[in-house]
């Protein structure tokens, strides 16, 4: 009886052990598919309705630096860095260069926006100001030595205004696959 009991003791713990370690690998899958995959592309690449568009004011007034495409979870657009001076930003077509949602903004209201010159730098876009990898806070570089972080190799970051929220974007790469990462100063993955 007592080596039956002992045999259940050691069953259950093994049980239990691989039900953590299950959990350990979900939390490293999820941090995964919880990034934005951006894939450089060539500005000649874009779509012709996005090239369109960006001939439109207020578009017009601002210089493509760099185009992507992205995919966010479910959602697949194209973001267009584009500059002004010394004012950065990164605006987000659909394939008919249609603006894509802005921070919880809906497409007609962008795109209402986007009709007023004075309000697209500001609000409707995300102004991404290039730092050094040395500037990030201590505690985001702590997160990025850790898994599942630790895998990727970071390439740039930025600090992000996007409307109301601050946040640090890490651009990280792994072979030929490139992710954006954005945390806030105390390391914590930002939606």
């Amino acid at each position: 009886m007592k080596k039956l009991f002992v045999a259940a003791i050691v069953a259950f713990a093994g049980f239990t052990a691989v039900q953590a370690q299950a959990s350990v690998n979900k939390v490293e899958i999820v941090s995964v598919q919880d990034s934005v995959v951006k894939t450089p592309i060539e500005l000649s690449a874009l779509p012709e309705a996005i090239k369109t568009v960006l001939q439109t004011d207020p578009y017009k007034a601002w210089t493509p630096t760099a185009a992507f495409s992205v995919k966010d979870g479910d959602k697949n657009y194209f973001q267009v860095d584009v500059k002004k001076e010394e004012e950065t930003a990164s605006l987000k077509f659909d394939a008919e260069g249609k603006p894509v949602d802005f921070a919880g903004v809906t497409t007609v209201q962008a795109q209402a926006s986007f009709n007023s010159e004075e309000i697209v730098s500001v609000q409707d876009s995300v102004v991404k100001t290039p730092i050094e990898l040395s500037a990030l806070p201590e505690a985001i570089k702590t997160v990025l030595q850790t898994d599942p972080y630790k895998a990727w190799t970071p390439t740039a970051a930025f600090s992000v205004k996007d409307g109301d929220k601050n946040y640090f974007q890490v651009d990280v790469k792994k072979e030929e696959e490139t992710a954006s990462l954005k945390f806030d100063a105390e390391g914590k993955p930002v939606e």
